[in-house]
C-alpha cells in the first residue's frame, strides 16, 4: 500500500490549505442555500406596483382592463410627456406604463390578437414581466368568453368574476410519510455541483499532481509495483478522500437540518450528490495528469464550475434558461444532477418520477466512467512513452 500511504502523507502536508477551502466552501454553500430558501418563501406573495395607463381607445373593454389593473395596483392616468415618464421610471417611482391604442375593442371583438396593447417598462424588470402576465391572463379570459358566444358586457362580467375568485396558492414543503422536509435542504443540494468541482480541484488535484511528480513516479517505477496495482491504490486513496469530503458536507447538513435529512426525498438527494461527487473526483484525476500549477487549477475550477453552473441551472432555474442553453447543458453532467434535484425539490415544475431520477443518476455515472476511461488511456500512453510497455510485477525466482 505504498502509493495509498504516500497519498495521505502528501494530504497531511496540505491539511492547512485543505481545511481553509473546506471552511470557505461549506460557509458559501449554507449561506447560498439559506438565503435562496428565504427568498423562495416569499416568491408567491403578490405586490402592488405603480402603473400609469394611457387609454386612447376609451371603450368599455379598455375601461374594464383599467378597472382590473386598478384593483391590483396603484394606477393613474398616463402623462403624455415622455420625458416625465422616463424620469419617473429612472427614479423608480413608476414601474410600468400601459398604452391601450385606439381600436383596442374592435380588434378584441374581431379576434385579432396582434398589437392589442403596448407598454413601457424597465428593461429586464421582473415587475414588468409580472404585470404582463396579469394583463395576458385577463385578455385571454375575455377572449375565451367572447369566443363562446357571450356579448362584450357578459364577457367582461364573467372575466371580472373569474379574476375576483382567484385561487388560493400555497407553497408546499416536500415531505415523506406526512412529515415536512426543510426546503433549504434542497437548495443546499442545488449548489453542491459548483462547490464539489471547486473543492476537488483545489483540494484533491494538488495532491495528485504531487503524487504524479517525476520524483515519486520514478521511485514507484523502480519498485516491484505494477502499473495496475499502482493505479488501484491511487484510486482507493482518492475514493477514501472523496467519501470523506462528502461525509463532512453531509455531517454539516445533518447539524443544520436534523432528522429531515433522512426522509425519502432528502436521502435520494444525498445519493444524487454522491454520484456527482464521483464525476468530480474522476475529473480531478484527469486534470492532475497534466501537472498544472495552483493558479492554473484555480482558473480551471472557476471555468468548469461556473460553466456548468450557468449552463445547467445551478444558479438560474432551468425553466428560466433559453432552449439553446439547455441544449448545450444536456451534454454536461450537472444538467442531469439539477434535473434530478428539481424533481426531488419540486422546482421548475418538475414532477418526481423514479425512472427519470434513475436515468439522471445513470447518465452522471456514464460521464464519470467516460472521464476515467480517457484518464486511464492517457496514463497508459504516458507511461509507455516514458519507459516502454508497462512493466509486470517482478517476481522472485
Amino acid at each position: 500500500m505504498q502509493v495509498f500511504q504516500t497519498f495521505f502523507k502528501i494530504a497531511s502536508k496540505r491539511i492547512g490549505a485543505i481545511s481553509t477551502y473546506f471552511i470557505i466552501y461549506i460557509f458559501v454553500t449554507f449561506a447560498l442555500s439559506f438565503s435562496t430558501a428565504d427568498t423562495a418563501e416569499t416568491q408567491f406573495q403578490t405586490s402592488s406596483l405603480t402603473i400609469s395607463i394611457l387609454d386612447e381607445d376609451s371603450s368599455a373593454a379598455s375601461r374594464a382592463l383599467t378597472a382590473f389593473l386598478s384593483s391590483l395596483h396603484e394606477t393613474d392616468v398616463s402623462e403624455t410627456d415622455t420625458e416625465a415618464l422616463a424620469d419617473r421610471m429612472y427614479y423608480r417611482t413608476l414601474d410600468y406604463v400601459l398604452i391601450i391604442p385606439n381600436g383596442f375593442e374592435e380588434k378584441l371583438l374581431s379576434g385579432d390578437t396582434e398589437a392589442l396593447l403596448s407598454d413601457v417598462k424597465i428593461p429586464g424588470s421582473t415587475n414588468g414581466y409580472f404585470v404582463d402576465q396579469q394583463i395576458t391572463q385577463y385578455i385571454e379570459t375575455l377572449q375565451l368568453y367572447l369566443a363562446g358566444g357571450c356579448t362584450l358586457s357578459e364577457a367582461i362580467a364573467y372575466t371580472d368574476a373569474s379574476a375576483a375568485d382567484s385561487a388560493s396558492v400555497t407553497a408546499v414543503s416536500f415531505s415523506s410519510q406526512g412529515v415536512k422536509a426543510d426546503s433549504r435542504l434542497f437548495y443546499f443540494y442545488q449548489y453542491l455541483p459548483y462547490i464539489f468541482i471547486c473543492i476537488q480541484f483545489m483540494g484533491l488535484a494538488p495532491i495528485l499532481v504531487t503524487e504524479n511528480s517525476p520524483g515519486i513516479r520514478e521511485r514507484t517505477a523502480c519498485s516491484s509495483l505494477s502499473f495496475s496495482r499502482r493505479n488501484l491504490q491511487l484510486a482507493a486513496a482518492c475514493t477514501v478522500y472523496s467519501v470523506g469530503v462528502w461525509l463532512i458536507f453531509m455531517l454539516f447538513a445533518f447539524l443544520c437540518f436534523g432528522r429531515t435529512l433522512f426522509f425519502t426525498f432528502p436521502l435520494l438527494g444525498m445519493l444524487n450528490s454522491f454520484v456527482f461527487l464521483l464525476f468530480t473526483t474522476a475529473l480531478a484525476l484527469f486534470i492532475s495528469l497534466f501537472s498544472p500549477g495552483s493558479n492554473v487549477l484555480n482558473m480551471i475550477a472557476n471555468i468548469v464550475g461556473l460553466s456548468m453552473a450557468f449552463f445547467c441551472g445551478v444558479f438560474i432555474s432551468q425553466e428560466m434558461l433559453p432552449d439553446s442553453v439547455l441544449s448545450a447543458g444536456r451534454f454536461l453532467p450537472a444538467y442531469w444532477y439539477i434535473k434530478a434535484n428539481n424533481m426531488l425539490g419540486g422546482f421548475s415544475n418538475e414532477v418526481f418520477d423514479m425512472n427519470v431520477y434513475l436515468q439522471c443518476l445513470g447518465i452522471e455515472l456514464l460521464f464519470a466512467a467516460a472521464v476515467i476511461a480517457v484518464m486511464l488511456a492517457c496514463l497508459r500512453a504516458k507511461d509507455m512513452s516514458a519507459g516502454g510497455t508497462p512493466r509486470k510485477m517482478l517476481r522472485r525466482p
